[in-house]
Protein backbone atom coordinates (compact mmCIF):
# COMPACT_ATOMS: atom_id res chain seq x y z
CA UNK A 1 0.00 0.00 0.00
CA UNK A 2 0.98 3.75 -0.50
CA UNK A 3 0.31 6.77 1.21
CA UNK A 4 -0.54 10.13 -1.50
CA UNK A 5 -0.10 13.36 -0.20
CA UNK A 6 -2.13 16.76 -2.32
CA UNK A 7 -0.49 20.47 -1.62
CA UNK A 8 -2.91 22.90 -2.98
CA UNK A 9 -0.78 26.66 -3.15
CA UNK A 10 -1.19 29.81 -4.87
CA UNK A 11 0.38 29.22 -8.14
CA UNK A 12 -0.21 25.08 -8.47
CA UNK A 13 -1.05 21.82 -7.23
CA UNK A 14 1.55 19.13 -6.40
CA UNK A 15 0.90 15.57 -5.62
CA UNK A 16 3.00 12.64 -4.34
CA UNK A 17 3.00 8.74 -3.87
CA UNK A 18 5.04 7.58 -1.06
CA UNK A 19 5.67 4.25 -0.05
CA UNK A 20 5.72 3.25 4.49
CA UNK A 21 10.09 3.94 3.95
CA UNK A 22 8.86 7.74 2.53
CA UNK A 23 10.26 6.97 -1.00
CA UNK A 24 8.58 8.77 -3.99
CA UNK A 25 6.72 6.20 -6.29
CA UNK A 26 5.40 9.22 -8.32
CA UNK A 27 5.50 13.10 -8.58
CA UNK A 28 2.69 15.21 -10.72
CA UNK A 29 1.93 18.95 -10.36
CA UNK A 30 -0.36 21.44 -12.38
CA UNK A 31 0.34 24.95 -12.51
CA UNK A 32 -2.76 27.60 -12.10
CA UNK A 33 -3.31 31.06 -14.15
CA UNK A 34 -4.25 33.83 -11.76
CA UNK A 35 -6.07 36.59 -12.63
CA UNK A 36 -4.92 40.28 -11.76
CA UNK A 37 -6.89 42.18 -13.78
CA UNK A 38 -6.38 45.24 -11.57
CA UNK A 39 -4.16 46.54 -8.83
CA UNK A 40 -4.55 45.27 -5.55
CA UNK A 41 -6.71 42.08 -7.40
CA UNK A 42 -5.72 38.80 -7.75
CA UNK A 43 -8.02 35.97 -8.08
CA UNK A 44 -8.37 32.18 -9.05
CA UNK A 45 -10.83 29.97 -10.84
CA UNK A 46 -11.80 27.32 -8.39
CA UNK A 47 -13.00 24.63 -11.39
CA UNK A 48 -9.30 25.22 -13.03
CA UNK A 49 -8.13 24.35 -9.46
CA UNK A 50 -10.19 21.09 -9.66
CA UNK A 51 -9.45 20.11 -12.77
CA UNK A 52 -5.59 20.54 -12.30
CA UNK A 53 -5.72 18.21 -9.43
CA UNK A 54 -7.48 15.97 -11.24
CA UNK A 55 -5.33 15.39 -14.07
CA UNK A 56 -2.40 15.14 -11.53
CA UNK A 57 -4.42 12.43 -9.50
CA UNK A 58 -4.94 10.76 -12.97
CA UNK A 59 -0.69 11.20 -13.65
CA UNK A 60 -0.36 9.51 -10.49
CA UNK A 61 -2.69 6.71 -11.03
CA UNK A 62 -0.71 5.85 -14.49
CA UNK A 63 2.13 5.75 -13.15
CA UNK A 64 3.64 1.67 -13.03
CA UNK A 65 5.24 2.22 -9.49
CA UNK A 66 1.60 3.07 -7.73
CA UNK A 67 0.11 0.58 -10.39
CA UNK A 68 2.62 -1.74 -8.18
CA UNK A 69 1.71 0.01 -4.99
CA UNK A 70 -1.83 1.18 -5.07
CA UNK A 71 -2.36 4.19 -2.86
CA UNK A 72 -4.94 3.14 0.36
CA UNK A 73 -5.26 6.82 2.03
CA UNK A 74 -5.09 10.14 0.66
CA UNK A 75 -4.93 13.58 2.51
CA UNK A 76 -4.94 17.51 1.84
CA UNK A 77 -2.59 20.44 2.31
CA UNK A 78 -4.14 23.50 1.49
CA UNK A 79 -4.14 27.59 1.92
CA UNK A 80 -6.54 28.27 4.71
CA UNK A 81 -7.55 32.03 4.04
CA UNK A 82 -9.52 31.59 0.58
CA UNK A 83 -12.66 30.92 0.71
CA UNK A 84 -15.86 31.04 -1.80
CA UNK A 85 -19.43 30.75 -2.81
CA UNK A 86 -20.74 27.11 -3.36
CA UNK A 87 -24.41 26.46 -4.17
CA UNK A 88 -26.09 22.99 -2.97
CA UNK A 89 -25.50 20.90 -5.67
CA UNK A 90 -21.61 21.99 -5.30
CA UNK A 91 -21.37 24.78 -8.12
CA UNK A 92 -18.96 27.01 -7.88
CA UNK A 93 -21.17 30.48 -7.42
CA UNK A 94 -17.96 32.99 -7.99
CA UNK A 95 -14.48 33.13 -8.11
CA UNK A 96 -11.73 32.93 -5.16
CA UNK A 97 -10.11 36.20 -4.02
CA UNK A 98 -6.77 35.28 -2.94
CA UNK A 99 -4.61 35.76 0.14
CA UNK A 100 -3.22 38.62 -1.73
CA UNK A 101 -5.94 40.34 -2.80
CA UNK A 102 -6.56 43.90 -1.32
CA UNK A 103 -10.17 43.93 -1.21
CA UNK A 104 -12.34 44.17 1.60
CA UNK A 105 -9.09 46.36 3.68
CA UNK A 106 -11.90 48.02 5.26
CA UNK A 107 -13.39 44.89 7.00
CA UNK A 108 -10.29 44.19 9.68
CA UNK A 109 -10.73 46.88 11.42
CA UNK A 110 -14.70 46.47 11.78
CA UNK A 111 -14.06 42.69 12.03
CA UNK A 112 -11.22 43.58 14.91
CA UNK A 113 -13.69 45.85 17.07
CA UNK A 114 -16.02 43.06 17.56
CA UNK A 115 -13.50 41.93 20.56
CA UNK A 116 -10.28 42.80 22.59
CA UNK A 117 -6.93 41.71 21.33
CA UNK A 118 -6.52 39.56 24.30
CA UNK A 119 -9.76 38.25 23.56
CA UNK A 120 -9.35 36.84 20.03
CA UNK A 121 -5.67 35.41 20.82
CA UNK A 122 -7.05 33.11 23.39
CA UNK A 123 -10.05 32.47 21.50
CA UNK A 124 -8.36 31.26 18.08
CA UNK A 125 -4.72 32.61 18.31
CA UNK A 126 -4.52 35.53 16.07
CA UNK A 127 -6.22 39.11 15.37
CA UNK A 128 -8.60 39.16 12.66
CA UNK A 129 -6.30 40.48 9.27
CA UNK A 130 -8.19 41.18 5.96
CA UNK A 131 -7.75 37.84 4.20
CA UNK A 132 -9.13 36.21 6.81
CA UNK A 133 -12.40 33.68 5.54
CA UNK A 134 -14.73 35.76 7.68
CA UNK A 135 -14.13 38.86 6.14
CA UNK A 136 -13.78 37.25 2.72
CA UNK A 137 -17.51 35.87 3.69
CA UNK A 138 -18.44 39.46 5.00
CA UNK A 139 -17.21 40.71 1.26
CA UNK A 140 -19.45 38.47 -0.84
CA UNK A 141 -22.80 39.41 1.79
CA UNK A 142 -21.79 43.18 1.00
CA UNK A 143 -20.32 43.11 -2.85
CA UNK A 144 -22.87 40.48 -3.90
CA UNK A 145 -25.89 39.98 -1.69
CA UNK A 146 -27.53 37.88 -4.22
CA UNK A 147 -24.46 35.38 -4.66
CA UNK A 148 -24.37 34.91 -1.09
CA UNK A 149 -28.24 34.45 -0.79
CA UNK A 150 -27.66 31.49 -3.05
CA UNK A 151 -24.54 29.68 -1.52
CA UNK A 152 -24.74 26.75 0.37
CA UNK A 153 -22.16 26.74 1.63
CA UNK A 154 -18.52 28.92 1.50
CA UNK A 155 -15.62 26.45 1.28
CA UNK A 156 -11.48 26.61 1.06
CA UNK A 157 -9.15 24.60 -1.03
CA UNK A 158 -9.42 21.49 1.33
CA UNK A 159 -13.17 21.63 2.08
CA UNK A 160 -13.74 21.99 -1.91
CA UNK A 161 -12.11 19.24 -2.35
CA UNK A 162 -13.57 17.06 0.45
CA UNK A 163 -16.89 17.96 -0.94
CA UNK A 164 -15.90 16.83 -4.33
CA UNK A 165 -13.74 13.59 -3.97
CA UNK A 166 -16.16 12.25 -0.92
CA UNK A 167 -19.29 14.31 -0.70
CA UNK A 168 -18.45 16.14 2.55
CA UNK A 169 -17.20 19.20 3.18
CA UNK A 170 -14.51 18.72 5.81
CA UNK A 171 -12.23 20.83 7.68
CA UNK A 172 -9.59 20.66 10.29
CA UNK A 173 -8.46 22.51 13.47
CA UNK A 174 -5.64 24.21 11.77
CA UNK A 175 -7.87 25.37 8.43
CA UNK A 176 -10.41 26.41 10.79
CA UNK A 177 -8.75 28.42 13.23
CA UNK A 178 -8.03 31.15 10.18
CA UNK A 179 -11.70 31.79 10.11
CA UNK A 180 -11.45 34.07 13.60
CA UNK A 181 -14.94 32.60 14.44
CA UNK A 182 -12.86 29.22 15.61
CA UNK A 183 -12.67 28.24 19.27
CA UNK A 184 -9.30 26.67 20.18
CA UNK A 185 -11.32 24.83 22.41
CA UNK A 186 -11.99 22.75 18.64
CA UNK A 187 -15.50 24.11 17.24
CA UNK A 188 -16.83 26.97 15.66
CA UNK A 189 -17.45 29.51 18.54
CA UNK A 190 -21.51 29.97 18.92
CA UNK A 191 -20.93 33.39 20.25
CA UNK A 192 -18.71 34.50 17.06
CA UNK A 193 -21.46 33.27 14.76
CA UNK A 194 -24.02 34.98 16.16
CA UNK A 195 -21.41 38.02 16.65
CA UNK A 196 -21.88 37.89 12.12
CA UNK A 197 -25.10 36.37 12.11
CA UNK A 198 -23.41 33.46 10.21
CA UNK A 199 -25.21 30.14 9.72
CA UNK A 200 -23.00 27.14 11.29
CA UNK A 201 -24.54 25.30 8.34
CA UNK A 202 -22.98 26.60 5.40
CA UNK A 203 -19.60 26.01 7.00
CA UNK A 204 -17.48 23.07 6.53
CA UNK A 205 -17.80 20.22 9.18
CA UNK A 206 -14.56 20.70 11.80
CA UNK A 207 -13.24 16.99 12.35
CA UNK A 208 -10.02 15.91 14.08
CA UNK A 209 -6.26 14.58 12.35
CA UNK A 210 -6.43 10.70 12.30
CA UNK A 211 -10.04 10.45 11.09
CA UNK A 212 -11.19 9.14 7.60
CA UNK A 213 -13.94 11.57 5.59
CA UNK A 214 -15.18 8.99 3.44
CA UNK A 215 -14.19 7.22 0.45
CA UNK A 216 -13.44 8.33 -3.25
CA UNK A 217 -16.31 8.65 -5.02
CA UNK A 218 -16.76 6.08 -7.60
CA UNK A 219 -17.03 7.55 -10.52
CA UNK A 220 -13.98 9.38 -10.04
CA UNK A 221 -11.91 6.09 -9.09
CA UNK A 222 -13.12 4.99 -12.60
CA UNK A 223 -12.17 8.08 -14.30
CA UNK A 224 -9.25 8.43 -12.73
CA UNK A 225 -8.27 4.88 -12.93
CA UNK A 226 -7.78 4.96 -8.81
CA UNK A 227 -8.69 2.12 -6.38
CA UNK A 228 -12.50 2.28 -5.36
CA UNK A 229 -11.17 1.66 -1.97
CA UNK A 230 -9.36 5.00 -1.57
CA UNK A 231 -10.05 6.36 1.39
CA UNK A 232 -9.79 10.66 1.74
CA UNK A 233 -8.32 11.44 5.42
CA UNK A 234 -8.56 14.99 6.97
CA UNK A 235 -5.67 17.29 6.00
CA UNK A 236 -4.49 20.81 7.60
CA UNK A 237 -3.42 24.12 6.50
CA UNK A 238 -0.23 23.63 4.27
CA UNK A 239 2.28 25.68 6.55
CA UNK A 240 1.53 23.09 9.02
CA UNK A 241 1.74 20.32 6.58
CA UNK A 242 4.88 21.99 5.48
CA UNK A 243 6.30 21.80 8.90
CA UNK A 244 4.54 18.18 9.52
CA UNK A 245 6.38 17.05 6.41
CA UNK A 246 9.67 17.72 8.36
CA UNK A 247 8.76 15.88 10.98
CA UNK A 248 8.25 19.12 13.51
CA UNK A 249 5.35 17.78 15.43
CA UNK A 250 6.39 17.48 18.76
CA UNK A 251 7.29 20.44 21.12
CA UNK A 252 11.36 21.76 20.86
CA UNK A 253 11.74 20.83 16.93
CA UNK A 254 10.94 23.15 14.79
CA UNK A 255 10.16 23.32 10.81
CA UNK A 256 11.31 25.46 8.36
CA UNK A 257 10.08 25.71 5.10
CA UNK A 258 12.44 27.38 3.17
CA UNK A 259 10.31 28.04 -0.30
CA UNK A 260 8.56 31.25 -2.17
CA UNK A 261 7.93 32.23 1.62
CA UNK A 262 10.34 31.62 4.42
CA UNK A 263 8.15 29.93 7.12
CA UNK A 264 9.21 29.31 10.00
CA UNK A 265 6.48 26.48 12.29
CA UNK A 266 7.65 26.12 16.18
CA UNK A 267 4.89 23.50 17.81
CA UNK A 268 3.88 24.72 21.42
CA UNK A 269 1.35 23.17 24.36
CA UNK A 270 0.44 26.13 25.24
CA UNK A 271 -0.31 29.19 24.46
CA UNK A 272 2.50 32.04 24.54
CA UNK A 273 2.36 35.27 25.46
CA UNK A 274 0.49 37.51 23.29
CA UNK A 275 3.16 39.67 22.38
CA UNK A 276 3.84 36.71 19.54
CA UNK A 277 1.17 38.66 18.31
CA UNK A 278 2.47 41.81 18.31
CA UNK A 279 5.00 40.37 16.71
CA UNK A 280 3.42 39.19 13.92
CA UNK A 281 3.34 35.42 14.51
CA UNK A 282 0.09 33.11 14.64
CA UNK A 283 -0.47 30.18 16.65
CA UNK A 284 -2.82 27.60 16.11
CA UNK A 285 -3.75 24.16 16.02
CA UNK A 286 -0.96 21.88 14.92
CA UNK A 287 -0.87 18.12 14.34
CA UNK A 288 0.94 16.14 16.74
CA UNK A 289 1.41 15.64 20.39
CA UNK A 290 2.20 19.57 20.97
CA UNK A 291 -1.31 20.32 19.70
CA UNK A 292 -0.37 23.76 19.13
CA UNK A 293 2.05 25.87 16.53
CA UNK A 294 3.92 29.18 16.52
CA UNK A 295 3.89 30.23 13.26
CA UNK A 296 6.03 33.01 11.84
CA UNK A 297 5.17 33.40 8.03
CA UNK A 298 7.29 35.45 5.94
CA UNK A 299 6.31 36.28 1.90
CA UNK A 300 9.90 37.04 1.67
CA UNK A 301 11.86 33.59 0.66
CA UNK A 302 13.05 32.66 -2.37
CA UNK A 303 10.39 34.72 -4.52
CA UNK A 304 13.16 37.54 -3.60
CA UNK A 305 15.76 35.77 -5.76
CA UNK A 306 14.46 34.81 -8.33
CA UNK A 307 13.61 38.58 -8.91
CA UNK A 308 17.15 39.79 -8.20
CA UNK A 309 18.66 36.61 -10.22
CA UNK A 310 16.49 37.91 -13.04
CA UNK A 311 17.58 41.52 -12.80
CA UNK A 312 20.65 40.82 -12.20
CA UNK A 313 21.15 37.58 -15.24
CA UNK A 314 23.01 35.97 -12.19
CA UNK A 315 22.03 32.17 -13.16
CA UNK A 316 21.65 29.53 -10.36
CA UNK A 317 25.29 28.02 -11.03
CA UNK A 318 26.93 31.54 -11.40
CA UNK A 319 25.49 32.37 -8.40
CA UNK A 320 26.63 28.74 -6.39
CA UNK A 321 30.15 29.95 -8.00
CA UNK A 322 29.79 33.47 -6.63
CA UNK A 323 29.02 32.20 -3.28
CA UNK A 324 31.85 29.11 -3.09
CA UNK A 325 34.76 31.66 -3.71
CA UNK A 326 33.06 34.41 -1.32
CA UNK A 327 35.09 34.76 1.98
CA UNK A 328 33.62 33.57 5.07
CA UNK A 329 32.06 37.46 6.16
CA UNK A 330 29.18 39.62 5.20
CA UNK A 331 28.67 40.92 1.54
CA UNK A 332 29.76 44.48 1.53
CA UNK A 333 25.83 44.99 0.69
CA UNK A 334 23.42 45.01 3.09
CA UNK A 335 20.12 44.60 1.47
CA UNK A 336 16.59 44.39 3.71
CA UNK A 337 14.65 41.86 1.48
CA UNK A 338 10.87 43.23 2.37
CA UNK A 339 9.88 43.38 -1.36
CA UNK A 340 6.49 42.25 0.35
CA UNK A 341 6.56 44.48 3.40
CA UNK A 342 7.38 42.44 6.73
CA UNK A 343 5.05 40.15 8.45
CA UNK A 344 6.88 38.79 10.95
CA UNK A 345 9.36 40.39 13.84
CA UNK A 346 8.42 43.96 12.96
CA UNK A 347 5.98 46.03 14.40
CA UNK A 348 3.97 47.88 11.64
CA UNK A 349 6.16 45.94 9.16
CA UNK A 350 3.61 45.39 6.57
CA UNK A 351 4.85 49.17 5.52
CA UNK A 352 8.27 47.88 5.06
CA UNK A 353 9.74 47.70 1.70
CA UNK A 354 12.98 46.29 -0.16
CA UNK A 355 16.63 48.35 -0.09
CA UNK A 356 19.95 48.10 -0.75
CA UNK A 357 22.73 49.56 2.01
CA UNK A 358 26.39 50.58 1.00
CA UNK A 359 26.41 50.25 -2.50
CA UNK A 360 29.12 51.43 -4.78
CA UNK A 361 30.80 51.52 -8.12
CA UNK A 362 32.59 48.07 -7.19
CA UNK A 363 29.38 46.74 -6.20
CA UNK A 364 28.98 43.23 -8.26
CA UNK A 365 25.40 41.57 -9.21
CA UNK A 366 26.42 38.48 -7.02
CA UNK A 367 27.15 41.03 -3.78
CA UNK A 368 23.51 41.96 -4.61
CA UNK A 369 22.09 38.56 -4.61
CA UNK A 370 24.68 37.44 -1.70
CA UNK A 371 23.42 40.29 0.57
CA UNK A 372 19.48 39.17 -0.20
CA UNK A 373 20.02 35.63 0.89
CA UNK A 374 22.13 37.35 4.19
CA UNK A 375 18.66 39.79 4.54
CA UNK A 376 16.41 36.96 4.76
CA UNK A 377 18.73 34.99 7.42
CA UNK A 378 18.95 37.74 9.16
CA UNK A 379 15.14 37.96 9.65
CA UNK A 380 15.07 34.04 10.51
CA UNK A 381 17.22 35.30 13.22
CA UNK A 382 15.08 37.70 14.32
CA UNK A 383 12.32 35.13 14.18
CA UNK A 384 14.37 32.39 16.40
CA UNK A 385 14.90 35.59 18.80
CA UNK A 386 11.20 36.21 19.37
CA UNK A 387 10.37 32.72 20.06
CA UNK A 388 12.90 32.85 22.83
CA UNK A 389 12.06 35.72 24.05
CA UNK A 390 8.36 34.14 24.79
CA UNK A 391 9.51 31.32 26.23
CA UNK A 392 8.68 29.46 22.88
CA UNK A 393 11.45 26.22 22.96
CA UNK A 394 13.26 25.62 19.53
CA UNK A 395 16.25 22.88 20.34
CA UNK A 396 16.54 21.64 16.65
CA UNK A 397 15.64 22.43 13.34
CA UNK A 398 14.23 20.55 10.21
CA UNK A 399 13.91 22.20 7.38
CA UNK A 400 12.61 21.18 3.31
CA UNK A 401 12.21 23.35 0.25
CA UNK A 402 13.53 24.39 -2.93
CA UNK A 403 15.83 26.74 -0.69
CA UNK A 404 17.77 24.19 1.10
CA UNK A 405 19.48 22.90 -2.26
CA UNK A 406 21.51 26.15 -1.29
CA UNK A 407 24.23 24.59 1.03
CA UNK A 408 26.02 27.68 1.12
CA UNK A 409 22.72 29.54 2.56
CA UNK A 410 21.46 26.64 5.20
CA UNK A 411 25.11 27.03 6.45
CA UNK A 412 24.76 30.38 7.16
CA UNK A 413 21.19 29.85 8.48
CA UNK A 414 22.64 27.29 11.06
CA UNK A 415 25.49 29.93 12.00
CA UNK A 416 23.58 32.72 12.52
CA UNK A 417 20.37 30.93 14.52
CA UNK A 418 22.91 28.90 16.61
CA UNK A 419 21.36 25.67 16.19
CA UNK A 420 21.67 22.90 13.64
CA UNK A 421 19.24 22.68 10.94
CA UNK A 422 18.62 19.38 9.57
CA UNK A 423 17.66 18.98 5.73
CA UNK A 424 15.45 16.50 4.44
CA UNK A 425 15.73 14.35 1.36
CA UNK A 426 11.95 15.25 0.18
CA UNK A 427 11.91 18.63 -0.63
CA UNK A 428 8.06 18.75 -1.05
CA UNK A 429 7.24 18.42 2.61
CA UNK A 430 3.39 19.80 1.56
CA UNK A 431 3.07 16.43 0.50
CA UNK A 432 5.14 14.10 2.80
CA UNK A 433 2.78 16.24 5.39
CA UNK A 434 -0.49 15.53 3.97
CA UNK A 435 0.96 11.60 3.53
CA UNK A 436 1.44 11.52 7.12
CA UNK A 437 -1.32 12.27 8.16
CA UNK A 438 -2.91 9.29 5.74
CA UNK A 439 -1.15 7.08 7.60
CA UNK A 440 -1.82 8.38 10.71
CA UNK A 441 -5.55 8.20 9.64
CA UNK A 442 -5.76 4.47 8.21
CA UNK A 443 -3.74 3.16 10.76
CA UNK A 444 -0.07 2.70 9.45
CA UNK A 445 1.28 4.02 12.40
CA UNK A 446 -0.10 4.98 16.00
CA UNK A 447 1.34 9.03 16.17
CA UNK A 448 2.93 11.31 13.55
CA UNK A 449 5.34 11.14 15.60
CA UNK A 450 6.00 7.23 14.92
CA UNK A 451 5.12 8.05 10.90
CA UNK A 452 7.65 10.96 10.95
CA UNK A 453 10.61 8.41 11.91
CA UNK A 454 9.12 5.72 8.79
CA UNK A 455 9.00 8.56 6.72
CA UNK A 456 11.11 11.42 6.58
CA UNK A 457 14.49 10.79 5.76
CA UNK A 458 17.28 13.20 6.54
CA UNK A 459 20.15 13.58 4.14
CA UNK A 460 22.22 16.06 6.36
CA UNK A 461 23.05 18.04 9.30
CA UNK A 462 24.18 21.40 9.28
CA UNK A 463 26.23 22.22 12.14
CA UNK A 464 26.62 25.65 13.25
CA UNK A 465 29.68 27.22 13.13
CA UNK A 466 30.53 30.03 16.27
CA UNK A 467 33.58 31.54 14.54
CA UNK A 468 31.91 32.22 10.88
CA UNK A 469 28.33 33.75 13.34
CA UNK A 470 31.05 36.15 15.28
CA UNK A 471 31.86 37.83 11.46
CA UNK A 472 28.05 38.51 11.13
CA UNK A 473 27.71 39.85 14.78
CA UNK A 474 28.30 43.46 13.31
CA UNK A 475 25.93 42.67 10.66
CA UNK A 476 23.20 41.44 12.32
CA UNK A 477 23.39 44.68 14.82
CA UNK A 478 23.28 47.01 11.38
CA UNK A 479 20.79 44.82 10.19
CA UNK A 480 17.76 45.18 12.85
CA UNK A 481 19.14 48.84 13.68
CA UNK A 482 18.60 49.83 9.27
CA UNK A 483 14.85 48.23 9.23
CA UNK A 484 14.11 50.24 12.38
CA UNK A 485 15.25 53.51 10.73
CA UNK A 486 13.44 52.78 7.81
CA UNK A 487 9.94 52.23 9.79
CA UNK A 488 10.16 55.17 11.57
CA UNK A 489 10.86 57.06 8.35
CA UNK A 490 7.83 58.65 6.19
CA UNK A 491 8.46 57.88 2.54
CA UNK A 492 6.36 59.28 -0.10
CA UNK A 493 3.82 57.05 -1.18
CA UNK A 494 4.07 54.40 1.67
CA UNK A 495 0.92 53.10 2.81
Amino acid sequence: MSLVGVDIGSSSVKLAAYDLEGRVLARASEAFSPRRSQPGWWELEPEEVWEATLKSLSRIAAHAAVRSDPPETMAISASGREVFPIDRNGKVLGTCLMAGDLRGADLEQQTASKARRDEWYSGCGHIPERMDPVNRLLWWRQQHPEVARRSRFFLGWHEFMTLRLVGSAVTDRSLASKWCIYDLKGEWSSKRLAEFDIDPRILPKIRPWGVIIGRLRPSLASKLRLPKTLKIAVGCFDASCAALGTGASAEGMAGLVSGTWEDLIAPVRELPPIQMVDSGFWVGPHPGSATLAVLGLSPNGTVVLDWARKLTGTSLRKLAKVLEHAGPGPSPVLAIPHFSGATVSWPNGRRSRGAFLRLSLASLSGDLVKSLMEGIACELVMMVQRCRDHGVTINQVRAAGGGIRSKWWTQLKADLIQLPIEVTEQFESGTLGAALLAGLASGVFSSLEEGSKQLVRISRCFEPNPKRAALYEDRLVAYEATVNTLLQTDWPGQS
